[in-house]
């Protein structure tokens, strides 16, 4: 197995520079590049083609999600889908949590994440699964409850969350999510470890750890970041 390949889209130079720094000390990864712009950007995730694209959802020139749509639609679908991304984001502004979470990334980071957490979210990610902050998770499970389908991340684009795919659809279709089931979902997407729901649902450990892998199992999910990231974007939450 090579190195972890990663590009890196921000343009707070401290920040960029740091994350960087501290990335090429890993082992087992590469930092192939940098930009501070949206435009150069896309250019270096063309050329570079990494395994993770590092990428802030708030840049002067565009915005990430134009980034990472035109990255994807530039290349054989097969190819850019080589390219995992996460996307950074303000957990303080709600508008901008819910842009990034609509532009399909592979994994959702606030800005302030401690490095220690970046690098496992970088690895989780590699692997083909999802990380996504629970603070970014509550706020995208807020936005469900409302009944909005869709944000604006600026004044002349709409980006819709996206749903499931068909085939995820039709298994939950025939077997759906029990209620508590429901429960433990939303408890899951809201960050709570199992012993901790356990406690609110009034529910022994072993309970509760069944009623996950269920949970896990009709989302064909392979981790409870998976299966969160899957129930908001099924809005099974409500």
């Amino acid at each position: 197995m090579g190195d972890i390949r990663v590009a890196i889209i921000e343009d707070h130079s401290l920040t960029r520079i740091g994350m960087r720094s501290s990335l090429n000390e890993q082992e087992g990864i590469q930092v192939v590049g940098d930009e501070a712009t949206a435009d150069n950007g896309l250019k270096l995730l063309q050329s570079t083609k990494p395994d993770i694209a590092i990428v802030d959802i708030g840049l002067p020139d565009r915005d990430g999600i134009w980034l990472v749509q035109q990255f994807r639609e530039s290349l054989v679908s097969e190819t850019a889908a080589q390219t995992k991304v996460m996307m950074l984001t303000s957990f303080a502004k709600e508008q901008m949590v819910l842009a990034a979470f609509a532009a399909g990334a592979d994994s959702y980071c606030v800005k302030t994440i401690k490095f220690e957490l970046l690098l496992e979210a970088l690895h989780i990610t590699h692997e083909g699964q999802s990380w996504i902050d629970p603070a970014i998770a509550r706020i995208v499970l807020k936005h469900t409850r409302q009944g909005a389908a869709a944000v604006k991340p600026n004044a002349t684009q709409t980006v819709a969350i996206s749903a499931i795919d068909p085939e995820q659809a039709s298994i939950l279709q025939a077997d759906p999510l029990t209620n508590r089931e429901l429960q433990v979902l939303e408890l899951i997407v809201q960050g709570y470890s199992n012993n901790e729901i356990a406690q609110k649902l009034y529910l022994s450990l072993g309970s509760v750890k069944v009623y996950v892998r269920g949970v896990l199992n009709k989302l064909c999910a392979s981790d409870r970041t998976q299966a969160a990231v899957l129930a908001l974007r099924a809005g099974l939450l409500n």
